[in-house]
């Protein structure tokens, strides 16, 4: 059997990689460590087939009492004349010639296969350690990148929109979170939807609020848009969806999945009311 030599994933500074050449490298790496796998099982099936046939060859033939054994079993079984006999012998020495040249191209086969197996095995290993390496980069630099996202979202925010007012502690959380990553059904700290972002700049003042958009609407009072003040709630899109007002018909928003917490215009929204959190 022929064992095909696996594709190299190529090397990659892990230090100064973005994450999508991470997480290509990872792939390869996978891939590689897949093929390696595939060899090794196999070289041990066919470990397992020539070890079965040498024991076998051994148990018929590999000693005086075995081969006295299959001569009287040939012998008994053929008819009582002697050329029959004779004939039995003769075809029994050739089976054991032929099971001896098979045992022992079996037996050189496997001083090949044994080195290989180690060789395959020091590689799957190796790319083990390599795999995990490349996931702890991975996860370094997407942290890496969530957080230059965070402060190019600061920074743009800071340049083209409103400060935060000092005293709204909810507004100074939705802008921290400026450039994190849209997460189904999260609430933080590293991902946000969009009632859990409404949810947790809340919990910064002490206020529980549910967490869906619906359940959200239903716990706060309607306010008219001449009304707005920072910290108030947009919902829109059928209440589906809610934002933090911040000032300037400017929102907060957890967005959508694939994209980040960013600053809209409230005028991109479908407003179905305005809402504010008693308290």
């Amino acid at each position: 059997m022929v064992v095909a030599t696996p594709t190299q994933a190529g090397e990659i500074d892990l230090a100064q990689a973005d994450s999508s050449e991470i997480r290509v490298h990872v792939d390869d790496l996978e891939r590689e460590r897949t093929s390696v796998e595939d060899d090794m099982d196999r070289l041990e099936a066919e470990r397992l087939e020539l070890s079965a046939l040498i024991e076998q060859a051994d148990l018929e033939f590999g000693t005086v009492e075995a081969q006295l054994t299959r001569a009287t079993e040939a012998i008994d079984t053929a008819s009582d004349d002697l050329s029959s006999k004779i004939e039995a012998l003769a075809l029994l020495r050739t089976e054991q010639s032929v099971r001896y040249e098979a045992a022992q191209r079996a037996g050189e086969r496997l001083e090949v296969i044994g080195p290989m197996i180690s060789r395959l095995v020091d590689r799957s290993e190796g790319l083990g350690a390599d795999i995990e390496t490349a996931r702890r980069a991975l996860e370094e630099a997407e942290e890496r990148e969530r957080e230059e996202a965070a402060a190019r979202a600061r920074a743009t925010a800071a340049a083209s929109g409103p400060s935060p007012e000092s005293g709204s502690t909810v507004v100074q959380f939705a802008y921290d979170q400026l450039g994190k990553p849209y997460g189904a059904g999260m609430a933080g700290p590293n991902a946000y939807d969009c009632s859990g972002l409404v949810a947790a700049a809340y919990s910064q003042s002490g206020t529980a609020l549910p967490r869906s958009s619906q359940a959200q609407w239903n716990q706060t009072e309607p306010i008219g848009r001449g009304d707005l003040a920072p910290g108030d709630l947009v919902f829109s899109h059928g209440l589906g969806h809610v934002a933090i007002y911040i000032g300037r018909d400017q929102v907060v928003h957890a967005t959508k999945p694939g994209d980040t917490v960013k600053i809209a215009p409230l005028g991109v929204l479908p407003v179905d009311g305005y809402r504010r959190v008693p308290g």
